[in-house]
């Protein structure tokens, strides 16, 4: 009797796990069940939010913000239309004037995808930043998205702002132009190992001794009044 219950048990756990079992490659969950749900890629913990600068970007009427997210369930063989929808509450921007989602699709055979976001420049940015805030939603090929990763945050601005991986110490806008003036690098500095960033700080240290040295008495200086240094 004993060990008719003990397989009993055996066959209850082998039956649970080929239902919710699961088995993990490079980091992702392939489950076994038609489960499908998405999560926003975060570029790091609590990092919700991206920010699109036109200052960067002097000539550009226009720009695209890629937002990356990821599959909670197994891939298929056709494309798939991502719900996703906009919080008004937190959103300034208005849809169709200073941005639009041109891209919502889960690709055929993909983990993980991108919306896009266009985004435009607008007479509004001359007043202040605009947000879109925007938030994956249940349709007819996903379940909800978990809490702590169904929304994004996009910051819309005309003006530099510090952007991520920024390695040069205490953040100005004007050190920062005078970065992008010298290197011809505006963003992606979180990007850089070691070697690039010693590389750089040398070349901008230059920089500075020879603009210092033809301004005597003038140093350059931040927004704030302080010296630039690196």
């Amino acid at each position: 009797m004993k060990n008719f219950i003990y397989t009993g048990y055996i066959l209850l756990f082998l039956s649970m796990t080929v239902f919710w079992g699961s088995c993990e490659k490079d980091g992702y969950v392939k489950y076994e069940t038609d489960y499908a749900s998405l999560r926003f890629e975060y570029t790091a913990a609590g990092n919700d939010s991206i920010v699109y600068s036109f200052a960067l970007h002097p000539d550009e009427k226009e720009g695209v913000v890629k937002i990356p997210f990821k599959l909670i369930g197994m891939a298929v063989s056709q494309n798939r239309t991502v719900g996703v929808e906009i919080v008004p509450d937190k959103t300034t921007a208005k849809e169709g004037e200073d941005f639009e989602i041109v891209r919502r699709t889960l690709s055929a055979d993909s983990i993980v995808d991108s919306l896009q976001i266009k985004v435009k420049k607008t007479a509004k940015l001359d007043e202040g930043s605009l947000y879109i805030v925007l938030r994956l939603c249940s349709n007819e090929n996903f379940a909800a998205a978990p809490i702590n990763g169904d929304t994004y945050r996009i910051v819309m601005s005309n003006i530099l702002v510090e952007p991520v991986g920024w390695p040069f110490g205490e953040y100005s806008r004007i050190k920062h132009q005078f970065v992008i003036k010298v290197t011809g690098v505006a963003t992606d500095y979180d990007k850089w190992n070691t070697s690039d960033r010693i590389y750089y700080t040398s070349m901008l240290n230059q920089a500075l001794y020879e603009y210092n040295k033809a301004h005597p008495g003038k140093p350059l200086r931040d927004e704030n009044g302080l010296p630039v240094t690196f």
